[in-house]
């Protein structure tokens, strides 16, 4: 999975590629949705943008076994992961803020990747202009900015921690407060003039998770590496005590031992 770097807010670019296969099944399904609502039949080439571990990659192949597929992520160990699957695809190691293909492309299939991308407005419509005539940009989106648990992830990076300090640094919590992904008539208004076919949906899933803390199993991965990465060893024991005891006041065990864990998605279907 692809994440653009920012200077002194990264940290580093280590992807935990196990603990993103934690929860792979879930992740699939808006990957199966997307897919149902493509309607192409004999793509040429295909490339999965943020191809991570290869779980959207592995779903590709089995749909058009005949397309020459291409995986393409800026993490060494995602791809390493990836590179294991039973998948005739070839694998790129580049950051697609920069990537382009040598060629016009039938399909770029983003899943769960772009929202840790900025500048929508610009970097959609550079994607459009990658595919050949009646090519499909297809793309969903975790919505995550207004969820409960992406707010207390805030509030623990606001609330004191050693010494009477603030966890992090304005900085870290001006970039965590961003918002990349647009609203729906926002997509629809910038992409309409460009496409001959534009779908926009959003879905949210209640996903019920299980284990010790899955909420944070599911987010330490993704939308927690830049706060991770960027505290000193003081700190981000702080804000882990906090924003676990947070975590488990807001999303408790059901009885059955499992935790429901709403989360929203913002799919794109285009065509040029």
């Amino acid at each position: 999975m692809l994440v653009k770097q920012q200077q002194g807010l990264r940290g580093s670019t280590t992807w935990d590629p196990q603990g993103y296969q934690q929860f792979s099944r879930l992740r699939e399904r808006p990957v199966i949705e997307l897919l149902d609502h493509l309607p192409l039949q004999a793509p040429a080439s295909i490339y999965d943008l943020g191809c991570g571990t290869g779980i959207a990659t592995r779903l590709l192949a089995e749909r058009w076994p005949e397309a020459q597929l291409f995986g393409v992520d800026s993490s060494a160990e995602m791809l390493a992961e990836a590179r294991a699957l039973p998948v005739n695809a070839q694998w790129l190691n580049s950051d697609i803020g920069q990537w382009e293909p040598k060629q016009p492309a039938s399909l770029l299939f983003a899943a769960a990747v772009l929202h840790f991308m900025e500048d929508h407005e610009n970097l959609l419509p550079r994607l459009l202009g990658n595919l050949h005539a009646g090519g499909y940009l297809a793309l969903h989106m975790p919505n995550w900015r207004d969820a409960p648990w992406y707010h207390l992830m805030l509030r623990a990076l606001s609330e004191c921690g050693p010494a009477g300090r603030v966890i992090g640094t304005l900085e870290l919590r001006k970039f965590m407060s961003a918002r990349n992904v647009l609203s729906l008539d926002c997509y629809y208004r910038l992409l309409a003039p460009l496409t001959s076919k534009l779908d926009i949906w959003e879905t949210e899933h209640l996903q019920v998770v299980e284990g010790q803390s899955p909420v944070f199993d599911w987010v330490k991965v993704s939308a927690l590496r830049p706060v991770l990465s960027s505290l000193d060893d003081e700190d981000r024991d702080a804000f882990l005590r906090k924003y676990l005891r947070l975590l488990e006041a807001h999303y408790p065990r059901e009885d059955d031992g499992r935790t429901l864990f709403p989360f929203k998605r913002t799919f794109i279907v285009a065509s040029v």
